[in-house]
């Protein structure tokens, strides 16, 4: 058999273009660091992969974030989300020295990121140079307030990296101006407000994120390429994110059985929906578990937490008493592909949660609890003949309101996204959440009373 070496940004790139529906795309990856690599840019013509720029680390963007990250006083490698939360909250006065002496644009859609001022490597064992310290100010300190100052750090980062982000893009669209499409992959794909961005600068016409974009994402590239080498005339492709398994309600059953719980109603489809948007409209929080779970981080109608998203005040309850998190941090909205531009401004789909758009100055009264202090959502586009349970769920909501979008966030209580029936179940019984709709059954108030919980 053929064998074949596939480095890190080529997995990364086949992973995105092979869920893609595009023939001819320019390709970004970017994160960390691959093998010697940081950022990686290619175009794909006809199935065929051309390398356009490469930038080796330490210049990394990856990095530069992470030990920003590190300097607000979050773990690195889990909490820039959290920084990206943070940053719509403060002013980016300190934009300008961080691209002068920090982040720094090159010639031909390069950047230099200086470590001698702030370096990655440092930043994990928390030790951040008297330089940075004298140009920007001191970290703070874990799990200290949030101040003005920092808010206003946050906001700098990403707008420096947007800025820089932007750069390496005119760049690529201007090798190659008859190719209209784009795809990210990489660690930094997860940044959805630099995704928003994007679009928001039409550099190019359609941009796509995979539901992986992290180095998780490298398996799927990684099967493609070695797929493609064996099969060269093979048509590959991944239409769905929910490849997890999918339990049966005898499954679902037994595991009620194991923890000694009564056995929940059953209920048909129909009926199913209409309890569940029930409990919705009167203001109640959903545990959603429905089919296979999804593959990457974002919780994509499957393993979901649901809630009404007209309520303003869900969100305090969901941040304070049912995810225990820090209250700056904003929720998703999932809203039917149909309706995606009545709320929101945005021309393409979002079906992997990867991009954050305005929401429409007229719609945002109606959608309050998913609109963050920017005005912006997360949007999650929900394909009927992809998911269509999800679909019918939020088609009804939007019959009863007339608002075809739900509030939706990860079905986890600071632990990883749920994936089993013993899983959901144990962090069901450990919410305070309305109501849970397991496979056919739901378990709702009268079912905790026969439970005596």
């Amino acid at each position: 058999s053929k064998v074949e070496y596939f480095d890190h940004h080529k997995c990364h790139a086949a992973s995105i273009y092979h869920i893609s529906d595009f023939e001819n795309t320019i390709c970004l990856t970017y994160d960390g660091g691959g093998e010697s690599d940081s950022t990686v840019i290619f175009s794909i013509e006809n199935q065929k992969f051309y390398q356009l720029k490469s930038i080796s680390w330490p210049n990394s963007l990856g990095h530069f974030y992470s030990a920003f990250t590190g300097f607000l006083g979050f773990r690195m490698l889990e909490g820039e989300y959290k920084m990206m939360g943070l940053s719509p909250y403060g002013r980016p006065r300190f934009k300008k020295i961080i691209l002068d002496n920090i982040l720094i644009k090159d010639t031909n859609g390069g950047y230099f990121f200086n470590t001698k001022i702030l370096n990655y490597h440092s930043a994990l064992k928390g030790e951040f140079s008297v330089s940075l310290n004298n140009l920007i100010g001191k970290p703070r300190m874990p799990d200290s307030e949030f101040t003005e100052y920092h808010k206003d750090v946050a906001a700098s980062v990403q707008a420096a990296y947007e800025e820089i982000l932007i750069h390496i893009l005119k760049w690529a669209r201007n090798q190659k101006p008859n190719i209209k499409n784009l795809c990210i992959a990489g660690g930094c794909g997860l940044n959805v407000s630099a995704n928003g961005k994007i679009l928001l600068n039409k550099i190019f016409e359609k941009v796509m994120i995979p539901p992986a974009p992290h180095d998780a994402g490298c398996s799927i590239g990684a099967a493609f390429l070695s797929e493609k080498l064996q099969n060269p005339k093979s048509i590959l492709s991944m239409t769905t994110p929910y490849l997890g398994k999918n339990y049966s309600d005898n499954e679902i059953i037994s595991s009620f059985e194991k923890k000694n719980l009564p056995i929940p109603k059953k209920y048909d489809e129909k009926n199913l929906i209409s309890k569940v948007v029930s409990v919705l409209c009167d203001g109640g929080v959903v545990a959603w578990f429905q089919g296979g779970s999804e593959f990457g981080p974002r919780a994509l109608g499957n393993r979901s937490f649901l809630a009404d998203p007209r309520f303003d005040e869900i969100r305090e309850v969901l941040n304070q008493k049912i995810k225990k998190r820090e209250l700056f941090r904003p929720f998703a909205p999932s809203c039917k592909e149909e309706v995606k531009q009545i709320f929101f401004n945005i021309g393409q789909k979002s079906p992997y949660m990867n991009i954050v758009a305005e929401v429409l100055k007229e719609k945002r009264s109606s959608i309050p609890a998913i609109t963050h202090i920017d005005n912006t959502a997360r949007v999650h586009t929900v394909d009927k003949k992809i998911n269509p349970l999800y679909w019918k769920l939020i088609d009804h909501f939007e019959s009863k309101t007339g608002v075809g979008v739900l509030l939706n966030t990860s079905f986890n209580i600071q632990e990883p996204i749920v994936e089993s029936p013993d899983h959901a179940i144990d962090c069901f019984l450990r919410s305070s959440v309305d109501c849970l709709a397991i496979g056919s059954y739901i378990c709702d108030f009268d079912w905790r009373s026969r439970a005596n919980l």
